[in-house]
């Protein structure tokens, strides 16, 4: 695997994906595997110590630095072809012309391809997807919608993707609970907030939540408010009302188990591994009515109409007031939860990289 997904985040569900493929394989006798880094501050790798060296250490501090080094290194690695099988971490087609190897690449959705409009007119990311794809030997697509949805943009048979869905660890068991980071009755909303996020309606929504429930907040995690958004906070007069939390794993825990639900307004997902989490902690789930968030969280889930601001206000505040229903979600969300297991996710993975060592 290479440096890509590991610049690119520090937290975030790609590069947990990637680490935990990697921490598997570490511990299989069958595999040696590698990931081309020699510094990273991606918070799943944190105690996997990539350089030994301090000197390479305390050059590599910066971010700026890191990207050119580990590129360059992911660049040498491969062109020594010395490995049975590449996983590149991310759509850069960097690695194409000196790459002697088969590869598999991940498709984690097709939101590039459906949106445009949301993306900056630099955003070269649709175009490293089209050669990456047309060019893997094989793909892996976390769930059937992101199959469909590629098979739409792309003639790529049938034979040559495989569905593997993400897991999670804890399968059957629920996190233990933790003591409440936030005093106030609470909404959680994780992640990313642009464009196809749907992010701008949602807080539309929560403005009529807020106005009939003063003491509610909205709790954010992800990256931290830009301009724009805080700008859109104050004309909107909401900023006392939103908290931003840029929350550990653990945090993470604490702040699913004693939200009100946990809310997912977006148009469009690959799969939405958050919805797993949200399960694993007995929150009760919020999503936009699309045909991935139904394929991941069944009936174990409330959905609303993401384009109507109406909709979504009138879904939150049913939830906040409805109690019975959150035990009958949490009920079917234990039962959804064990329909992905992390064990089952690696194990199906090894077997595409087996195929395709195999031909």
């Amino acid at each position: 695997m290479d440096h890509q997904i590991f610049d690119m985040q520090t937290f975030g569900g790609i590069s947990r994906y990637f680490a935990n493929i990697y921490h598997d394989l570490q511990k299989d006798v069958d595999y040696n595997n590698e990931i081309s880094v020699l510094k990273t501050n991606n918070y799943y790798l944190k105690d996997d110590n990539f350089s030994k060296n301090p000197f390479i250490n305390y050059r590599l501090k910066r971010q700026k630095k890191q990207l050119k080094y580990n590129r360059k290194y992911s660049s040498q690695k491969i062109a020594g072809n010395n490995f049975d099988i590449f996983h590149p971490t991310y759509y850069d087609p960097y690695f194409l012309g000196d790459l002697k190897k088969p590869f598999v690449l991940t498709v984690h959705d097709m939101i590039h391809e459906i949106y445009p409009e949301f993306f900056a007119p630099h955003d070269e990311f649709a175009r490293f997807k089209r050669l990456t794809i047309t060019k893997a030997d094989h793909i892996i697509a976390i769930s059937e919608t992101t199959k469909r949805d590629l098979q739409q943009f792309f003639p790529i048979p049938d034979e040559k993707i495989t569905v593997v869905y993400h897991g999670v660890k804890t399968i059957g068991q629920q996190k233990k609970q933790a003591a409440s980071l936030i005093e106030m009755p609470y909404i959680l909303y994780i992640g990313d907030r642009f464009g196809y996020k749907n992010f701008y309606r949602m807080i539309a929504a929560f403005k009529e939540v807020s106005r009939l429930n003063k003491d509610i907040r909205l709790v954010c995690t992800g990256s931290p408010f830009n301009s724009v958004e805080s700008e859109f906070l104050i004309r909107t007069n909401l900023l006392d009302k939103i908290i931003y939390i840029r929350a550990t794993d653990e945090e993470l825990s604490a702040l699913y188990q004693h939200a009100l639900f946990y809310i997912n307004p977006s148009l469009l997902e690959g799969f939405g591994f958050p919805i797993l989490e949200a399960f694993e902690n007995n929150c009760m789930v919020l999503l936009s009515d699309s045909d991935c968030f139904h394929e991941i969280a069944g009936d174990a889930a409330v959905y609303f109409d993401p384009l109507s601001i109406e909709d979504i206000a009138h879904t939150m505040l049913n939830s906040i007031q409805n109690k019975q229903q959150k035990d009958t979600l949490n009920t079917k969300g234990n039962l959804q939860l064990l329909k992905f297991p992390l064990e089952k996710s690696i194990q199906e993975t090894k077997e595409v990289y087996r195929k395709v060592i195999q031909r």
